[in-house]
């Protein structure tokens, strides 16, 4: 993507963000009812991590989505035996970087109880995903760049990995007590 079309996107962004309204309320594993979970397949070791994770969420009788970012105009071969995962490609993006097709429709429209972010680097498509979604409670990894999470983890040294992100979401989303 060119910088011409990544600073149209990020200001598109900012105007957009502006008109979400959304009905925050903090929740946790027993208040929520419906969760996604959205994460960047660049991410290494993000599929046993991110299907363990919606397995716990199972767990707890919440009614998970799963939507990865692909960078790619494909989905790769490996990905396309992931049973319940839906996934964004390079091709449903537009050109300044938002996702469009039936898969970010269906994203838009949906209003979780929580959104899990697993992305740990600046990526204009998947910023467009998580500050638009309505979602009631968002939840991702520290960043210093703009955002609107409810809950950020911020790990040891700066350096965010999978793993210790989902440890990390289960035992403080355990903790709250949403009134």
């Amino acid at each position: 993507m060119s910088q011409f079309s990544q600073n149209i996107g990020e200001r598109v962004l900012r105007k957009r963000v502006k008109k979400v309204s959304r009905n925050k309320t903090a929740h946790n594993f027993k208040s929520a009812s419906t969760a996604i979970i959205l994460f960047d397949v660049l991410i290494p070791d993000c599929f046993s991590a991110v299907k363990d994770f919606s397995k716990y969420l199972a767990k707890n009788s919440i009614k998970t989505k799963v939507i990865g970012f692909v960078s790619h105009k494909e989905v790769p071969q490996e990905m396309l035996l992931w049973a319940n995962f839906d996934f964004i490609t390079k091709k449903e993006i537009n050109w300044y970087g938002k996702p469009v097709g039936p898969v970010a429709e269906d994203f838009f429209a949906d209003e979780p109880d929580i959104l899990f972010v697993f992305s740990f680097g600046k990526n204009l498509s998947i910023d467009y995903l998580s500050q638009l979604s309505p979602a009631r409670f968002k939840v991702a990894c520290f960043t210093e760049e703009t955002n609107d999470y409810d809950l950020m983890i911020n790990p040891p040294g700066g350096k965010c990995k999978i793993s210790f992100l989902t440890e990390q979401v289960k035992h403080y989303i355990n903790m709250l007590n949403p009134s």
